[in-house]
């Protein structure tokens, strides 16, 4: 992710004891990536070549929060299930990981 510091990394900041990792296609319909329980910090990785939009509530569209290709986004927010959409004929595979 570029952020014009060389040495910035993305932290998160949780007491968690487990982890789970989910993989999804993402095209233009909606795709739910679903954790198997509440995940209480999460990190969203766009392996694709096309920006993902992400939402934590289903009706996902490009009006919601970009990941553009090679990026990733996580924050510290319980969630079960991220919803992800890409524009209309583009396509991307995006990684997860959730910490419980």
């Amino acid at each position: 992710m570029a952020t014009g510091f060389e040495d910035w990394t993305q932290q998160s900041f949780t007491s968690s004891y487990e982890e789970e990792q989910q993989k999804a296609d993402v095209d233009d319909e909606e795709t739910e990536l679903t954790f198997t329980a509440e995940v209480k910090s999460w990190l969203i990785s766009n392996e694709g070549a096309n920006t993902v939009y992400y939402s934590l509530s289903t009706g996902v569209d490009t009006d919601n929060f970009p990941i553009f290709k090679k990026q990733a986004i996580g924050a510290d927010t319980p969630t079960t299930t991220i919803y992800l959409i890409c524009a209309a004929g583009e396509t991307a595979t995006v990684k997860a990981i959730g910490l419980r």
